[in-house]
Formats: C-alpha cells, structure tokens, sequence
C-alpha cells in the first residue's frame, strides 16, 4: 500500500490545469515566455504543490493588478510572476534575464530566450 505521500500525483495535478481558467493562464504565462503550454504546464506539475497549482489563477490575477508595478522589462518578462506569484523561476535565472535583456538595448526577447534555454532546455520548444 503507498501512502498518499508517496503518490504520483501527476494526474490530479493536470486534471486542476484542465479548469478553463487555468488553461487561459497557462496559455498566457506560455505567451509570455516563448513556450508552448504543454511544456510550462509540465514545469508547473513539476515544481508545485497542489494547493498552490488550484490558486494558479489568482495569483496570475494578482499579478496583473500589483505585480511589477514599474513595468517595462520587468513586466514584459514577468519577474514577480516567475518568481514570487507563481515560483517556477529561480531568482538567479530571471536576473540573468533582466541583465541579459539590458546589456542587448532592452531587447525583451533576449532575456525570454535565456530563460528558455535555461528552464525549458535548448530552445524552449
């Protein structure tokens, strides 16, 4: 017999991103990056717990409301999302990122790339 800890919870993990809601917040944070939803929505099931997976939604919400509030680069690349709302990106990462996109004249989609090469493997897709 397992123990509920010790189950593979993948199922009743994807079956809380198939909610409607969820799968346009998925759909929008896998815009956002460069990633198809498939491969954000793995990264979420991988990373967090189910309590936090079944707020995906409202943290997004938040986010939209209070969240990088400065806008620009921070906002375009979602630093607070990634790392504090929905925590899938490591802080280091999305400084890489920010750094990356400044150095290339504010060039977003730099930064996006790093983070796909780094979080989702070679290319992102």
């Amino acid at each position: 017999m397992k123990l509920v800890y010790e189950r593979d919870l993948f199922g009743m993990k994807f079956a809380i991103l198939k909610s409607p809601y969820h799968k346009k917040v998925v759909t929008a944070c896998a815009g956002m990056l460069g990633v198809p939803p498939m491969k954000l929505r793995r990264l979420l099931i991988e990373n967090l717990d189910m309590m936090m997976l079944e707020s995906l939604a409202a943290r997004y919400d938040s986010w939209r409301e209070q969240g990088d509030t400065e806008g620009g680069i921070k906002r375009e690349i979602g630093y607070e999302l990634f790392t504090t709302y929905i925590p899938v990106i490591p802080h280091d990462i999305m400084e890489e990122a920010l750094t990356e996109s400044r150095n290339n004249d504010d060039n977003v989609e730099s930064g996006k790339a790093l983070i796909r090469s780094r979080v989702f493997g070679e290319d992102g897709v």
